[in-house]
């Protein structure tokens, strides 16, 4: 029954639809091919293969279940989660302590008292109900005692080809060609990490996997350690990854000229920041990608890598 009734703009009846829709343009369809079902019915252009009497829509059960409860691509944002980040109810408790931490390190330095009501108190994250009911279950240490570097899941990626992460080209299609023609390892375009934390749809889109991408890994910009920080957590939690890559060779003048990309390379404390911030947070090895210099013909990369490894980095790639 349609309510709309005589106001209608749709056809109802399937057989006047498929009098004036366009001939199909093969006899194949690679979805039923594929997955043994095409979602789109009659409307596919390519129906003719997976139509039967009365143009019902044939399924393939056999071929169905062998994909049934398999996701094709990961990483999405769900409504829930960006529900969450839109009312900043996500909880960033591994973040805040550290941040925490820096505030106070910052003001011993600068020979002032820290404010007890401002760095001592914890920051309210909700979670102050669901701590007073009492639970019986097993006790874990895993938010109390954090995960060495040698504990960490390790990147092994010596002789594979690593296709780098291609800002408005690496996108997932892209991502998928690459794999059929022998690359090993794979990166997402680069998310700008405060647009992630607002939860927009268009920047989590550029973290989605491809079941066939085995080692994948996503890039993240910003300038400072709070928002970087929040959003390794943020992406620790929520998605699949097997690494993280901090972009500080992006020239683009509106990422430059905020102190993020190359930028960084100039603000070593905050670059310093950032890494140890993010190390701290994330259960994945972090990499990080620079350039050979930020200024024509004066080059830095090679008195930077050594302090990145103190800092905690698995990797750094060089961008000429």
């Amino acid at each position: 029954k349609c309510y709309f009734g005589p106001r209608c703009r749709f056809l109802h009846d399937v057989g006047e639809y498929l009098a004036v829709k366009p001939a199909d343009l093969g006899g194949t369809c690679v979805l039923f091919e594929t997955f043994g079902k095409c979602i789109y019915g009659v409307t596919c252009r390519f129906a003719q293969a997976h139509l039967g009497d009365g143009y019902q829509n044939i399924i393939n059960t056999d071929l169905a279940k062998q994909w049934e409860g398999k996701s094709l691509v990961r990483n999405n944002l769900s409504k829930d989660l960006q529900h969450q980040l839109r009312k900043r109810k996500f909880s960033f408790k591994k973040a805040d302590e550290y941040l925490r931490g820096l505030a106070k390190s910052h003001s011993n330095e600068q020979g002032e008292d820290p404010k007890p009501d401002a760095l001592q108190s914890p920051i309210s994250t909700g979670d102050e109900e669901a701590s007073s009911i009492k639970t019986v279950g097993p006790l874990t240490d895993e938010d109390v005692i954090k995960l060495r570097s040698c504990e960490k899941k390790k990147l092994e990626i010596q002789g594979k080809l690593y296709l780098a992460p291609l800002t408005t080209c690496g996108n997932l299609p892209f991502r998928r060609i690459c794999k059929r023609f022998g690359a090993d390892v794979t990166c997402g375009e680069m998310a700008v990490c405060t647009n992630l934390l607002q939860g927009q749809s268009s920047e989590w889109a550029l973290l989605k996997r491809h079941h066939t991408e085995d080692i994948f890994g996503v890039q993240l910009e910003g300038a400072f350690p709070d928002t970087m920080t929040k959003c390794a957590e943020l992406l620790n939690q929520t998605i699949e990854v097997d690494f993280v890559d901090i972009n500080v060779g992006c020239p683009i003048d509106l990422v430059y000229k905020k102190g993020g990309g190359c930028a960084l390379m100039t603000r070593s404390n905050k670059f310093e920041q950032i890494v140890r911030g993010m190390n701290s947070v994330l259960d994945v090895p972090l990499t990080v990608k620079i350039r050979t210099g930020v200024q024509e013909k004066i080059n830095v990369a090679h008195k930077i890598i050594p302090k990145i490894r103190e800092w905690g980095a698995s990797m750094v790639t060089v961008q000429g």
